[in-house]
């Protein structure tokens, strides 16, 4: 059996997963945020991300099974950071990697940005790796903590 990868836009009815993973990623150390969220401070600020021209959040699907997230926010002058999220039940299956460049290229082509960054633990080899797959570059280390990372050709 082949494995189906597809995304569908985020809506309000995902916020509980959203949540769960973002959870999961901060209490592995994953993600600059050392705070766990509750679901009533998620689902405000879910609410004003969904209603947001400068905010785009794709769900990622495995045969039709939610295992991510990925979401950009526009920074300025067309310039968007992207942010990215797996189910810690996924981890390990390059399914990240996946999402990542379905969405690149879908958000690509629907807004046309002028560059895509992100910044990334410096600890977090593993989506070091997804970003530098999907032809992101390092460009340098912010803070000792941390890797930023351009993907410059959109």
């Amino acid at each position: 059996m082949s494995v189906k990868i597809s995304l569908k836009t985020c809506k309000f009815k995902d916020a509980k997963f959203l949540m769960n993973v973002y959870n999961s990623a901060v209490k592995g150390g994953f993600y600059n945020s050392t705070k766990m969220v509750v679901l009533k401070d998620h689902n405000k600020w879910l609410k004003l991300k969904l209603k947001s021209k400068s905010s785009k959040i794709y769900i990622g699907y495995k045969n039709k099974k939610k295992f991510g997230y990925v979401r950009f926010d526009k920074l300025k002058n067309n310039i968007f950071e992207v942010s990215i999220g797996n189910d810690t039940k996924f981890y390990g299956k390059k399914l990240g990697t996946a999402m990542l460049r379905i969405s690149i290229k879908k958000f690509i082509n629907r807004y046309k940005p002028k560059k895509i960054t992100s910044t990334v633990k410096k600890s977090n080899i593993r989506s070091q790796r997804c970003f530098l797959i999907n032809n992101f570059k390092l460009v340098k280390f912010n803070k000792k903590k941390h890797v930023g990372i351009n993907k410059i050709n959109t």
